[in-house]
């Protein structure tokens, strides 16, 4: 059983009336100097520590720091570019969310360049730091090659203090890019998307899948894993990239898998989501999430932003503020995602196989796109395919 949170609730006289607030770290309530309130003249703020319970769903949110070539050689433009994920820091902290930050490598040439603390700062702040590697950084290769540019990546952002045990978009159509990661020193992965299915040997692949093998494109077969709530809300263990889907408690790699939320998914995109319909879907995918979360082992929603274009804020703090409230009843909690692989990556070997997958959506992305080879267009995913998303269905 994992250890229990502890959620402490400051509650001041005098102010029940105005409403509460909720916190995770200690706090007080003051009064603007040079106004008197009844307020300020009330006895001292009251702590009040109360243990919720195990948290029923670890929430990650991984920011995809995409790349923005022009940005190695234009401070102005990695300047716009970091005071964007910024005030993403500053609205989390606001609501005590978490952030994970998978960074391209065109972006960590660029904090290199410019001689930027931004990672030392979000790591100081609490948020997370791992790599983006789905960034077309790893195209076509294999092998040893392969290994070597996953290890250089690490390498140039653990220059900045941080220690790095998973990788995100680290899949490739060829079979070894599992054994690639293992290879290189990674814990777990991130970032899985329906191409990485490519690389699966017929017996493994899901029936209905085959048109993926038509898809060379990335940014097309774009969409979410469709492996019901069950498998898809737990991190499960893999050797193999010829059959990954399978869950082996005894594997060497994590792999960590995700839903699109279609705010978020409308954000990465364009900047822009339609509010309600945002939070309507989040309001019913954390439903099902808790009814189907199991205690005793790790329940995970990987949520993920690209950033890409400035995020929707109003529908951001919009989901921050309702995540925060439901922190404070031990229902979620925010998490750093290399702490939940390191979980995972204990829990593994103590636990029965997850269940085969049952793929529940077959639905081909190719439509007219062809699915070839991409363009020599940077894309920053998902932009460039719709999508579709829906909630897995157990």
């Amino acid at each position: 059983m994992r250890a229990p949170r502890i959620v402490a609730i400051f509650l001041a006289a005098g102010v029940a009336a105005a409403g509460c607030s909720t916190t995770s770290s200690t706090s007080s309530t003051t009064a603007p100097t040079g106004i008197a309130t009844a307020e300020s003249t009330a006895a001292p703020v009251e702590t009040t520590t109360v243990v919720v319970g195990e948290v029923v769903l670890d929430l990650a949110l991984t920011i995809h720091v995409e790349r923005r070539d022009s940005e190695v050689t234009s401070q102005r433009e990695f300047d716009d570019h970091v005071a964007t994920l910024e005030q993403l820091a500053d609205l989390a902290d606001d609501h005590g969310a978490i952030l994970n930050f998978e960074l391209s490598t065109v972006f960590v040439q660029a904090v290199d360049r410019w001689g930027s603390t931004f990672i030392e700062d979000m790591v100081g702040r609490g948020h997370g730091i791992s790599q983006h590697s789905g960034d077309r950084s790893t195209d076509g290769l294999t092998g040893q090659t392969r290994v070597d540019e996953l290890t250089r990546q690490r390498d140039a952002i653990e220059a900045h203090g941080v220690d790095i045990n998973y990788l995100s978009g680290g899949c490739s159509e060829e079979p070894g890019w599992v054994e690639a990661a293992i290879a290189a020193g990674f814990s777990a992965v991130t970032g899985i998307t329906e191409i990485c299915l490519s690389s699966l040997s017929d017996e493994a692949l899901p029936d209905g899948m085959e048109w993926i093998h038509e898809c060379h494109n990335a940014s097309i077969c774009h969409d979410p894993l469709h492996i019901g709530t069950q498998r898809w809300l737990h991190p499960w263990t893999t050797s193999t990239s010829t059959d990954w889907l399978t869950d082996d408690p005894n594997g060497a790699l994590v792999i960590v898998s995700a839903a699109e939320a279609d705010g978020l998914v409308a954000m990465s995109a364009t900047g822009e989501a339609d509010a309600a319909a945002a939070m309507e879907q989040w309001n019913t995918m954390l439903a099902t999430l808790l009814a189907a979360a199991v205690p005793g082992q790790v329940n995970l929603w990987n949520l993920v932003l690209s950033v890409g274009p400035e995020p929707d804020w109003e529908v951001l703090e919009a989901i921050f503020a309702d995540a925060q409230t439901r922190a404070a009843t031990g229902d979620v909690g925010w998490v750093v995602l290399s702490d939940i692989v390191a979980e995972a990556v204990a829990e593994a070997p103590t636990q029965p196989a997850d269940p085969p997958v049952v793929y529940t959506d077959t639905t081909p992305d190719l439509a007219g796109n062809g699915g070839g080879a991409a363009s020599g267009s940077v894309c920053i995913p998902p932009a460039c395919k719709p999508s579709g998303a829906t909630l897995p269905q157990p």
